[in-house]
């Protein structure tokens, strides 16, 4: 199989609109990850870290971010990269994966800090 050549400036227009899919993506699932157990009343994310898939989810919290700024910032630089070359045919690839990226890179990090402030652990007793 021969390998997408990347210095031409089509082929990272589409890396970038793939990357920056797959960062929204990401995104939606660390948002899921976040603000699963959200209770409304004490404003605080509450999990049971003893039990379940609740021991993995600190650690799926801070590697989803991870994940998601360095495909959001793939995304974003491949697409502004090739953003404004005469021989790009598809620039709306280039805007989509640099809006796509910036999405993600701008509000991963609010997810994390949410996570941060609000997770409470479940007391057994």
């Amino acid at each position: 199989m021969k390998l997408p050549n990347l210095r031409l400036h089509e082929t990272q227009a589409r890396f970038a609109a793939l990357f920056g899919a797959i960062a929204i993506l990401c995104l939606l699932a660390l948002v899921y990850a976040v603000f699963r157990g959200f209770n409304r009343e004490m404003m605080a994310i509450v999990f049971n870290p003893d039990g379940g898939l609740g021991k993995f989810r600190k650690i799926g919290v801070f590697v989803g971010t991870a994940v998601t700024l360095g495909v959001g910032l793939t995304a974003g630089l491949l697409g502004f990269n090739s953003l404004g070359q005469k021989r790009n045919t598809k620039p709306i690839f280039s805007w989509v994966g640099v809006a796509f990226g910036a999405l993600a890179v701008s509000i991963a990090p609010v997810l994390l800090y949410a996570w941060l402030t609000l997770n409470q652990s479940t007391l057994r007793g």
